[in-house]
């Protein structure tokens, strides 16, 4: 485990602890609910995160693939937002794994000095071959550890929950993964020099590598972008998130095009921030035509995105 307090990797908390324990996969408005009645526990106890770095459905083999709704760095940066003092990065192995419920905190009271445990809603954690979650009441009194059951955060009529994130982003609702998340999806990546085919059409694009995300990419399409670049300045684009048909590229591709601006990308990093999915990608005939609907694509991003 690497355990982290708001300046660096520390070795151990100082002091007694409040804990809750998770996957926190995209840090959206339900972990920060649940955050916030961490920060009921009694006051003198340090707000520390267990959050694990493999999604145990992929350890486990229930899922082929692990995609996450937040990069490691944007993870941790969320908790601490969230009101976290420690955050606790734990590996999920098949050792976790069999780790009964009990075992479990046994483990958090003598690595991380856990006096308090807040449990998600819907949470029931460790080896279902030896499930003993049941008799955590008994082992948390032995141990001198008070718990707390946590109550869901519902929009809509329905808790928030990670699944339901991917959903809207397979959907490309973007404005919904939006106000599940608390803020807006974004992708981030390096720019780099792509075939130069939007700057023959007056829609030059800067080419944003997406090869080292972790992070579960939108349904492929047009949107509406603001995007920030190394001067933290926001600016209106334009996405293409996909394939060229047009142009014969069948590699999915994240091209943006920032409106009025004029300068040199390469090399920056780039934080692509999306608003307002606009339409599928289309086959164009000539490119002539895909000009054309580039502008009014473009008309389309002014009146969605807020003015910087």
């Amino acid at each position: 485990m690497t355990l982290y307090s708001r300046t660096g990797v520390v070795a151990h908390p100082d002091g007694a602890t409040a804990v809750t324990v998770g996957v926190f996969d995209g840090v959206h408005r339900g972990h920060l609910h649940l955050l916030q009645q961490l920060a009921t526990a009694p006051a003198d106890l340090q707000r520390l995160v267990v959050t694990l770095t493999s999604h145990p459905s992929f350890v486990l083999g229930r899922r082929s693939s692990e995609y996450w709704l937040d990069d490691a760095d944007e993870h941790r940066q969320l908790l601490f937002a969230g009101g976290a003092d420690y955050v606790c990065e734990m590996p999920f192995s098949a050792a976790v794994a069999a780790m009964s419920a009990c075992d479990m905190v046994r483990w958090l009271h003598s690595h991380l000095s856990m006096r308090h445990l807040l449990l998600g809603y819907d949470s029931r954690f460790g080896s279902r071959s030896h499930d003993d979650f049941d008799r955590l009441p008994q082992e948390a009194d032995a141990l001198g550890i008070t718990l707390q059951r946590g109550m869901p955060y519902a929009v809509d009529g329905a808790p928030i929950s990670s699944s339901r994130i991917r959903a809207t982003l397979e959907a490309g609702q973007v404005d919904a993964t939006a106000e599940l998340l608390g803020r807006p999806y974004a992708l981030r990546g390096a720019v780099l020099h792509g075939r130069g085919v939007g700057h023959t059409l007056g829609f030059p694009t800067a080419n944003i590598d997406l090869g080292a995300t972790r992070k579960m990419l939108p349904r492929e399409g047009v949107y509406a972008v603001l995007a920030y670049a190394a001067d933290g300045t926001p600016r209106v684009g334009m996405a293409n998130l996909g394939a060229a048909p047009t142009f014969g590229v069948e590699k999915a591709l994240l091209e943006v095009h920032l409106l009025d601006y004029c300068g040199d990308l390469y090399g920056q990093t780039m934080s692509v921030q999306f608003v307002r999915r606009l339409r599928d990608i289309i086959h164009f005939d000539n490119p002539q035509a895909l000009e054309e609907q580039l502008r009014q694509d473009l008309q389309q991003c002014r009146q969605l995105c807020p003015t910087p």
